[in-house]
């Protein structure tokens, strides 16, 4: 199970939402109107037969059907342990919600968060949006974090969070860049472009004295039979996708020259931000609104050479999920690479 962030789009398995097109992969979000007719909006049902994931459906009610198309990419290999590039470009557009992130393959602990989440990229698509104190939160700049704790109210994912800002050359909504996870048996490492974010080493006493959990909620170590990285210990799966909305754009944020166009304390706030789309629609231009994807390369000590060929997002693995898309990208150059060094590695110099 994975966290409730509330967000605006639904994922399907179409080549209007996720294609290649010159080497490139290319997650897209689109109007749902463009196809079904704004009419579907209010009295429809989005629901793909292929789903194998509740909820499935999105059905109008007392809101709105989700008015936005999207893809999520879900590779069919999990690994533990590697160090994993991407070079890719964030999407720009306001709400857009750009994501590269891991969740295991299993719930060995139990449900988010408490079997883990690590996440290499994550910023906001809007080009004039700042906080409280009015720093500017756009492509400008992203996170780096990892969530655990033994329930979704006592994530403390502020003991393990980065932020980079990019001062010099494109941001990650204007260019290419190598996002990078080295990800060990003692340590979890972030880089950009083959410099260090940030690096958590494994805590004395683990995760759960880490976030403090002895003191609050209390009760026993859930991770107590893992070794010092639990919940970071067992196979991850790697998700790339463009949400829309969400509770990732927090209430005291301030875009300009238009504010956040619904609020949660509406009883439609789906409805309230698609009837504003003239304020946000005309920041969507065309391809610089998706994510774009040049590569996908995992270094691996533990895998066969022979599994250098292997395209580890695989279209024969396609199954739409309302949620959650497994669909995997035809990526140009996506491997796993045998990686027989455990030390620490500089990016720039990888093969």
């Amino acid at each position: 199970m994975e966290r409730s962030n509330q967000e605006f789009q639904y994922y399907r398995n179409n080549r209007k939402n996720s294609y290649v097109r010159d080497g490139i992969l290319y997650i897209k979000p689109t109007l749902v109107a463009d196809e079904k007719g704004e009419d579907f909006l209010y009295s429809g049902t989005l629901q793909d037969s292929r789903c194998n994931k509740d909820p499935c459906a999105s059905k109008a009610g007392a809101d709105i059907v989700l008015p936005i198309y999207s893809a999520r990419m879900i590779s069919n290999k999990a690994f533990k342990y590697g160090r994993l590039e991407i070079k890719a470009r964030m999407p720009r557009g306001d709400w857009l919600w750009p994501a590269i992130w891991l969740l295991p393959k299993h719930n060995v602990y139990g449900d988010w968060p408490r079997s883990g989440e690590i996440d290499m990229v994550e910023t906001h698509g809007n080009q004039n949006y700042t906080d409280k104190n009015g720093v500017l939160e756009s492509t400008n700049r992203f996170s780096s974090t990892l969530h655990f704790g033994p329930d979704g109210s006592h994530d403390r994912y502020w003991f393990a969070r980065w932020e980079k800002v990019i001062s010099k050359g494109p941001d990650v909504g204007k260019g290419f860049h190598v996002y990078g996870l080295k990800w060990t048996d003692h340590n979890i490492q972030f880089t950009l472009d083959g410099n260090l974010i940030g690096k958590i080493d494994a805590p004395e006493g683990g995760f759960w004295h880490l976030g403090e959990y002895d003191k609050d909620p209390g009760g026993t170590d859930i991770w107590k039979d893992g070794n010092s990285m639990a919940p970071f210990d067992n196979d991850f799966v790697i998700l790339m996708n463009v949400a829309v909305g969400g509770t990732y754009f927090p209430d005291d944020y301030i875009n300009h020259p238009h504010p956040r166009p619904w609020d949660w304390s509406s009883s439609h706030p789906i409805r309230d931000f698609w009837e504003k789309r003239n304020w946000w629609q005309p920041t969507w231009h065309g391809e610089d609104a998706a994510m774009q994807v040049d590569y996908v390369r995992l270094y691996h000590k533990h895998f066969p050479m022979w599994l250098i060929t292997i395209n580890i997002f695989n279209l024969a693995d396609v199954a739409d999920m309302g949620t959650l898309n497994r669909y995997g990208g035809k990526t140009a150059a996506a491997a796993m690479i045998p990686d027989d060094d455990d030390d620490e590695i500089d990016l720039n110099s990888a093969a």
